[in-house]
């Protein structure tokens, strides 16, 4: 996977830029704590693996979901709530009514139920669980509940990065407020369980789809 490479690539870069840094000052060690530098690549990391797993999840949505929803089982459930939804809506969407227009309404339907599966970046660890897991039908027997709830540090450390530049200390309204260290080692881990999760969900995803067959 492509985002595997560029995560790798930057935690090489990272052990390069340590490395480099221990020589110029004579310590001949990459212990102690990172340089400004050096956290902003792991912070980059934290930053391409969340887009990684949107990425992968929501292309293994697009291309699992209208085979998944053939069959009985909780994708096509999951399918008809949507339809029920929009039906039964106070104010119908006019979203829905073209597709109902449309010279193929089923086609339209199911392209209007998989955007909204993934027209937005997952936001947690119950948000990945609930729009992607539980549209491909992946039962809590497949992948425990356990194992999503483990993201949650990272989507935490994501937001905190993509929204904050990681910096703290906005009540006191410094100048220049300061940015929390990041842990080599707890980003790695982080990074790790992620792109695990998801190496999992397309290959239990996968089963449902042999199962289907």
């Amino acid at each position: 996977m492509s985002t595997y490479d560029s995560v790798t690539g930057l935690f090489d870069t990272l052990h390069l830029v340590r490395r480099t840094r221990a020589e110029r000052n004579t310590t001949k060690t990459t212990r102690g704590r990172l340089h400004s530098d050096a956290q902003d690549l792991l912070r980059a990391a934290i930053v391409f693996t969340s887009a990684g797993l949107d990425a992968a999840v929501q292309a293994l949505i697009h291309h699992a979901v209208p085979t998944l929803i053939t069959l009985p089982g909780t994708p096509r459930s999951k399918y008809e709530t949507f339809i029920d939804e929009q039906v039964r809506a106070p104010k119908t969407a006019d979203e829905f009514l073209l597709a109902l227009k449309a010279q193929d309404p089923q086609a339209e339907l199911l392209n209007l139920y998989l955007q909204s599966k993934t027209k937005a970046s997952f936001q947690g660890s119950s948000d990945l669980r609930s729009r992607a897991g539980s549209s491909l039908g992946i039962t809590n027997q497949q992948i425990p509940k356990r194992r999503f709830d483990a993201l949650d540090v990272f989507f935490t450390a994501r937001n905190d990065v993509a929204h904050r530049l990681d910096m703290e200390g906005f009540e006191q309204r410094a100048a220049k407020p300061p940015k929390k260290l990041r842990v080599q080692q707890d980003v790695l881990h982080m990074c790790d369980q992620s792109l695990i999760l998801v190496r999992d969900l397309i290959v239990k995803t996968a089963a449902n789809l042999s199962d289907r067959r």
